[in-house]
């Protein structure tokens, strides 16, 4: 594997193992835009991060190298993929769950960055998840320039934060509040107003 699909390998572990605390399957197409917004938000939040490749699909995204790590663990037994679901096993579950016993190591650190942010997307529902990628200001200047690939390091998204942030007289809000401030605002002025024109469409 290259540095960044084994970057993306662990990443995908650590989120699949986050998210069967609360349930066991997960539907493919919001587990690829969980790990989306986190690699276009992991600079802001964390301060450091790693780059995929995303490539743009008629509205929809492609990362480099997901569906085959997902084909990888499929194979070694960790998830079982049925039609578009992730099924989460335990043999996931336990390797990681052993790996995180040396709290000293990096995938321990990975854990700790990953799992508030899956906390977080796991408070709204598919739908708002939906909303919120396609509001994502990077997703929305590739495609309204044409764009077929870009890169999560060039992400709008941690300078439109991160310029939110110098702005804030209140030192004590963190990262996560500003995100969490972000994506409320996106749900209250495109998710309401997409429901009103559907709502007005079906009359």
């Amino acid at each position: 594997m290259s540095h960044d699909k084994d970057k993306l390998a662990e990443k995908i572990l650590v989120f699949l193992y986050s998210l069967s605390s609360s349930s066991r399957v997960v539907n493919t197409n919001t587990f690829k835009r969980y790990v989306y917004l986190y690699y276009l938000t992991e600079s802001f939040l964390n301060g450091v991060a790693d780059n995929i490749s995303i490539s743009l699909d008629k509205g929809g995204i492609k990362i480099i190298n997901f569906d085959s790590i997902l084909d990888d663990l499929s194979v070694k037994e960790f998830i079982t993929l049925n039609e578009n679901n992730i099924v989460i096993c335990d043999t996931l579950t336990d390797f990681v769950k052993a790996l995180l016993s040396n709290t000293e190591g990096a995938f321990f650190a990975m854990h700790k960055q990953i799992s508030p942010f899956v906390n977080l997307l796991k408070s709204y529902n598919d739908q708002f998840v939906f909303t919120i990628f396609f509001s994502e200001p990077t997703f929305k200047e590739a495609t309204q320039r044409g764009l077929s690939v870009l890169d999560s390091n060039s992400s709008k998204l941690t300078i439109l934060l991160d310029q939110f942030k110098k702005k804030l007289k209140n030192t004590k809000i963190d990262e996560y509040d500003i995100l969490t401030y972000w994506m409320d605002f996106i749900l209250k002025n495109y998710y309401t107003y997409e429901e009103t024109n559907n709502d007005a469409e079906e009359c």
